[in-house]
């Protein structure tokens, strides 16, 4: 199911809902969003590659633009071949 597919869903069942019903849903997407908000505190693995990310820096290994965007084109056009198979 796709996004769409799934936001389609919900607004058609939402009008079949109680009020109960309804008022779980808003609890339920409330409690999601609130999980995504930022700021939040950083993970131990997101403090480790920043850390990790400072000594490449210091010790020279680093991209040039011409090879980050080369390195970003080519991950997103293995995601995109992995979303088009499905």
């Amino acid at each position: 199911m796709t996004r769409a597919e799934a936001i389609a869903t919900i607004n058609a069942k939402l009008s079949t809902l109680d009020d109960d019903g309804v008022m779980a849903v808003a609890s339920i997407v409330e409690d999601l969003a609130a999980e995504s908000e930022l700021p939040r505190e950083l993970t131990d693995r997101e403090l480790a590659l920043i850390e990790q990310s400072r000594e490449d820096f210091k010790a020279g290994r680093t991209y040039t633009v011409a090879e980050s965007r080369a390195y970003i084109d080519e991950a997103l056009a293995r995601r995109r071949e992995q979303r088009a198979k499905g």
